[in-house]
Order: structure tokens, then C-alpha cells, then sequence
């Protein structure tokens, strides 16, 4: 227990250093009929800085898939976004690939690979988070904007504790991977159905 609570520690403290979007998930998917819901805050160094609120929920397709939306308020415009999860490797670990779309200033494509080791009641998750941004720039200073797109990529840093069965706290950090991504971390609470 003792490594367990010293391995949370150092993942968190890797989690607030490090910089990235906010993903809140695992490579689990829901069983088919099952839902989720939590709720999550969100740090980013965006500018001077600035906190966000994250609502998502999910729901089990079967076949190890699922769907999930994400609301997000804060960080000077709203944040909406649904993407498809599946998983591919069942177990320890588990994998699993997802693809979506969000807009938050500017569309976005979404895309991306996850693996959780499951280790008791925490689970740890790590893989690979791409986005294709479909944004305009005002290249000059003129304020004649371009469209421009640009490819953020982030290794996102997640541990999700479970409490009990249906609910759990997650605490995720990233780590930036191309000049395009930002810093973010943050934390909430999960409720499964």
C-alpha cells in the first residue's frame, strides 16, 4: 500500500509539472448500456493563466466501445466535444484508440492511443493525444487572418482512484510534445453506472 500511495504522490507531482489538454480517460470502455458522468478542473497556461470546468459523460456501445462528451467552461471561450473510444486489448495493461472532434476557439479533429495499468483500486494511463486544429492566423499584424492549421500533440499523465466500485477521483497531467500544445492539469470526480 505504502508504494501504491508513494507512486500516486509522484505521479501527481509529474502531473502538475507537465503540460498538455485535458483528457480525463482511460483506455477502458464502458460496458455495452452502462454510462458515466464527472465533473473536473482544469489549470492552463494560457496567457496569464487561467482555470476551466469540464462536464463529460459516456456511454457503452458493446463490442468494448463507447461514446463520450465533453462541456467545458472557462479559458476564455466554451468547449464542446464528443469523440468515439475502442479497445483493442482487454487486461493488464488495456489499449485502446479513440477519434473525435471538438471546438473550442477552432475546430478540431481529434485522434489518439491509450494504455492503463491496472494496479488494485488505481488505474495508470499514458499513451499519445493528437489534435488537427483547423484555426486562422493574422500572420502580418494587419488583421487579415489566414487559415492556418495547427497539430498539437500531448503524452497525457492520468490516475484515476476508485473509491469504490462506481465512483473514483482522477488527477491528470500531459506532457507537451510540440510547440502547438499547452500546459494543463487537473482533477474531478468520476460516477459510474
Amino acid at each position: 500500500m505504502k508504494k501504491t500511495i508513494l507512486s500516486l504522490v509522484l505521479f501527481v507531482a509529474i502531473a502538475t509539472a507537465s503540460q498538455a489538454q485535458t483528457l480525463f480517460n482511460g483506455a477502458q470502455t464502458l460496458k455495452s448500456g452502462n454510462w458515466s458522468m464527472g465533473i473536473d478542473l482544469a489549470y492552463a497556461d494560457i496567457g496569464d493563466g487561467d482555470f476551466a470546468l469540464f462536464f463529460h459523460g459516456g456511454y457503452g456501445l458493446g463490442n468494448n466501445s463507447d461514446l463520450g462528451l465533453k462541456l467545458g467552461f472557462g479559458w476564455n471561450d466554451a468547449y464542446i466535444g464528443l469523440d468515439y473510444e475502442k479497445t483493442l486489448l482487454v487486461g493488464k495493461p488495456s489499449v485502446s484508440v479513440f477519434g473525435g472532434l471538438h471546438y473550442w476557439n477552432d475546430f478540431a479533429l481529434d485522434l489518439g492511443a491509450l494504455v492503463t495499468f491496472p494496479i488494485s483500486n488505481v488505474r495508470i494511463t499514458t499513451g499519445l493525444d493528437f489534435d488537427l486544429v483547423f484555426g486562422e492566423a493574422d500572420k502580418d499584424g494587419d488583421a487579415d487572418t489566414e487559415s492556418e492549421i495547427f497539430t498539437p500533440i500531448w503524452l497525457p499523465l492520468n490516475i484515476e482512484v476508485y473509491l469504490k466500485k462506481h465512483l473514483s477521483l482522477v488527477f491528470e497531467g500531459n506532457i507537451k510534445l510540440s510547440d502547438d500544445a499547452f500546459t494543463t492539469v487537473g482533477g474531478g470526480l468520476n460516477i459510474y453506472f
